[in-house]
């Protein structure tokens, strides 16, 4: 395997970047604790998504069902709802915690459930870097330096660093998406006795996408009808088009209905039905944390899609791109790159055009239907948490601007832009990602919005990542490890920059 050097030193690499920045602490949490300590800023369970995932995970472990009782329901609390059947579930889809449980119940026994369950995230996104640089080497055809470097990109110069070392959706989703992208290329090259196989995993990867977070029914789509395209090649035989069908497609269609089904059955017994959606419950409002004080309010009837509309389209395409609230291309400006690389990839209509359309897909997916979304911000989120799917694709453009005509102000420029994100992305993983909304933020005494809320955090000492409280706290500043880890990035990337002006890959 000619990249396999490569492959080995992103696994080196992410196992380092992460591992120093995963977040969490000595100790498998209880009830008690999370109120306690766990849900303030700079600690693990600092808003609702890590608690709402986390508990039900510690539910199953203890008690062997999903549902959570009042006391837990009670650490959810807002994001918690209740079925009609009486059952408390937070309002995320249920595909995280099920996946987490195994690796929860081995840390447990060593005192390290919950750092255990975020390392999880750690594993998928150093898996999600892997598959970058597959697919930039051998769909975009990129130079090994700029496939490497658009792993780099992702990694350790996007918010998603800030959401691969917690317990959230975003690294599952991307995951999935990448990896079934992947699949289906192998796929529809239909020169393999492994079709089977990339077709199974298709359909699994497209089914484990929906238990983790609704919305990726939408997000994976593009690979779907990818996938399908694939499922039914053409081709001109004398004049005439003829169309086959390749079996491996429909039939392992039966690895889909099999986990659909799975997801159906938990719906059926923990939600109001089959079809029912976590987000769907009625609201739960626990009065205390005793079984003894019970309380719910009545609201009227949710559905899924009714947290979408397309009038909210414009304010939300501002604020996940352009705003200094959450806007991509103020946290991550190397992503501005992209827009070049997709501009030569229409201006050029090259050969591969048609794989370009899959992701460019992905990306406009990503955009509009998070545009249309009641909260664009992310709730008091770090940066544009809602495209983190689309920044794999952001920056393998990013290597097809870097790519094409080579010029030293190009490269110079991309790594200015690199130091910007990379330094943002690393104060965001090591600090906190509480950021409160600009409409929020004003109304309290610090009225910062953007990644300037966590510089007095970085200067105070707080952070959220396990190993600098257990083995450094006492012996450098924040700022100092910050710093330490810093340098690691810019060497690499130095390096691989280094390698593109000096040497053009085969």
């Amino acid at each position: 395997m000619k990249d396999k050097f490569a492959i080995i030193f992103i696994v080196i690499l992410g196992i380092v970047m992460y591992g120093l920045t995963l977040h969490g602490d000595i100790g498998n949490p209880t009830v008690g604790e999370f109120k306690d300590k766990l849900d303030q800023a700079t600690n693990a369970f600092e808003l609702s998504p890590e608690r709402g995932r986390y508990i039900h995970i510690a539910n199953m472990a203890d008690s062997g069902v999903y549902n959570l009782s009042p006391e837990w329901g009670a650490v959810a609390y807002p994001d918690v709802g209740i079925s009609k059947k009486g059952k408390i579930n937070s309002y995320f889809a249920p595909g995280v915690a099920y996946i987490v449980l195994p690796f929860y119940i081995i840390g447990n026994k060593f005192g390290l459930a919950q750092v255990a369950a975020f390392s999880v995230e750690a594993l998928v996104s150093i898996i999600t870097l892997i598959f970058i640089y597959l697919i930039g080497r051998r769909v975009f055809s990129l130079p090994k330096p700029v496939a490497f470097f658009t792993v780099l990109i992702y990694g350790f110069a996007s918010v998603s660093w800030s959401y691969s070392t917690t317990l959230y959706q975003h690294a599952f989703s991307t995951f999935f998406i990448v990896t079934g992208f992947y699949a289906v290329w192998r796929f529809s090259k239909n020169d393999s006795k492994y079709s089977w196989v990339y077709a199974s995993y298709v359909w699994l990867a497209y089914a484990l996408a929906l238990s983790v977070d609704y919305p990726n029914a939408v997000l994976m789509l593009p690979v779907m009808v990818y996938f399908a395209i694939s499922a039914f090649p053409s081709q001109k035989v004398m004049g005439n088009v003829s169309v086959s069908i390749r079996w491996a497609a429909i039939l392992t269609f039966i690895v889909f209905a099999f986990v659909i089904g799975l997801q159906f059955w938990h719906n059926a017994t923990y939600y109001n039905g089959w079809s029912s959606l976590a987000g769907e419950l009625q609201k739960y409002k626990p009065t205390t944390i005793t079984s003894d004080s019970l309380a719910t309010t009545t609201v009227k009837e949710k559905t899924a899609i009714g947290f979408f509309h397309e009038y909210r389209i414009p304010n939300g395409f501002y604020v996940l791109l352009f705003s200094a609230e959450r806007g991509l291309f103020f946290f991550s400006p190397i992503f501005i790159f992209s827009l070049l690389g997709v501009w030569h990839v229409i201006k050029k209509k090259t050969a591969n055009g048609v794989v370009y359309i899959v992701p460019l897909s992905l990306i406009a997916v990503n955009i509009f239907l998070y545009s249309s979304w009641g909260d664009p911000w992310g709730g008091w989120a770090y940066g544009p948490r809602y495209l983190i799917p689309s920044m794999p694709w952001l920056a393998l453009f990013v290597g097809v601007a870097l790519s094409y005509k080579q010029k030293f102000w190009k490269i110079l420029l991309a790594c200015l832009f690199f130091l910007y994100s990379s330094a943002i992305a690393l104060l965001g993983v090591l600090t906190s990602n509480v950021v409160p909304p600009r409409s929020e933020a004003i109304l309290l005494p610090i009225k910062t919005y953007n990644f300037l809320h966590d510089i007095p955090f970085l200067l105070d000492n707080k952070s959220n990542s396990f190993i600098y409280k257990v083995y450094f706290a006492d012996k450098l500043t924040l700022l100092g490890y910050l710093l330490s880890i810093y340098v690691i990035v810019l060497i690499v990337v130095f390096i691989m920059l280094f390698m593109l002006y000096n040497k053009k890959d085969e």
